[in-house]
């Protein structure tokens, strides 16, 4: 019995830095509120159900927090960070517009370049806050990475991407989704109301992408600047604005705003019966197809 509990012991893995970690940072992402409709959530692969939204204000039903493993957290940790790196950089040059929070006192310092110093406490350091926009016809919303003052008579907007290197080094064009959702976002500010919105040029806007070092994505544009580097861990391209291509995203943003109005009964929704994959992974299944709350608007066949 003794060597039996000795070896059991010795085949326990130590628990390590690795192993702490793992623990540490698996775990549930509390999920965004719905108040909302992100314009992320609006080009998701699959579909955006205005019906989800209807039903999560009349049943109070909370959204379902997310699994994160440790892989898709460390993900997301490293874009959040390369993005607030570059927001830094080029605050350091005087060029970005945020909204700056002081580390010390928490003080928000709306739509301006980096402060010198905390107008209220007087510290010099802060943080980059998105500058978030809200459509005013649809209800869409959305916040802005970046918002660079690049000489011309507006800022101009710019969506940043952290990629792993190899599809970095292939990439040609932007992510059809990344090209889409800047569209989209383009569109939203030029919808606000927000009160600096005229200050930002909506036409056309830019999706930079970067990686880890970028050796080896040799790049002959930086040669042309008269730059002394040969490679680039960063790539750019330009994202015109077209609302054709929004259009039904727009749509289908607007029935949540119009419900919640008042001026369209519970929304239809997408899924074409409750076994269907997505409807079984869905927080509102059970009372999508109760029978309690039964389509009043076909959203989808409305021309409007």
């Amino acid at each position: 019995m003794v060597v039996f509990l000795k070896k059991a012991k010795e085949l326990v893995p130590k628990k390590t830095a690795k192993f702490f970690l793992h623990q540490h940072l698996s775990g549930f992402e509390k999920a965004r509120p719905l108040a909302l409709v992100h314009a992320s959530e609006l080009t998701r692969p699959g579909g955006f159900c205005p019906r989800y939204y209807a039903l999560h204000d009349v049943t109070g039903q909370k959204p379902k927090d997310q699994w994160l493993s440790a892989s898709e957290r460390m993900t997301f940790q490293i874009g959040r960070d390369q993005e607030k790196n570059i927001v830094l950089w080029f605050a350091d040059m005087g060029r970005a517009v945020c909204h700056w929070k002081c580390v010390a006192c928490g003080s928000v310092h709306e739509f301006c370049l980096r402060p010198e110093k905390c107008k209220v406490c007087g510290t010099r350091k802060f943080d980059p806050k998105e500058v978030r926009f809200t459509s005013t016809k649809t209800g869409a919303s959305c916040g802005v990475d970046m918002l660079l003052a690049l000489g011309g008579p507006r800022l101009i907007p710019h969506e940043i991407k952290t990629m792993d290197k190899d599809q970095f080094k292939a990439l040609q064009a932007p992510l059809a989704e990344h090209k889409w959702r800047t569209n989209l976002y383009l569109r939203i500010i030029a919808e606000s109301d927000y009160p600096f919105a005229s200050q930002i040029e909506t036409s056309h806007g830019y999706i930079l992408y970067t990686t880890k070092g970028g050796y080896g994505c040799a790049d002959p544009e930086v040669k042309k600047w008269g730059l002394s580097d040969n490679f680039s861990p960063f790539k750019e391209f330009e994202i015109e604005r077209k609302d054709a291509d929004t259009k039904d995203l727009a749509k289908s943003a607007k029935v949540v705003k119009d419900f919640r109005d008042g001026k369209v009964g519970m929304p239809c929704g997408i899924c074409s019966s409750a076994m269907s994959k997505r409807a079984a992974g869905c927080a509102v299944r059970k009372a999508c197809f109760s029978g309690d709350y039964p389509p009043e608007y076909d959203w989808k066949n409305n021309g409007k």
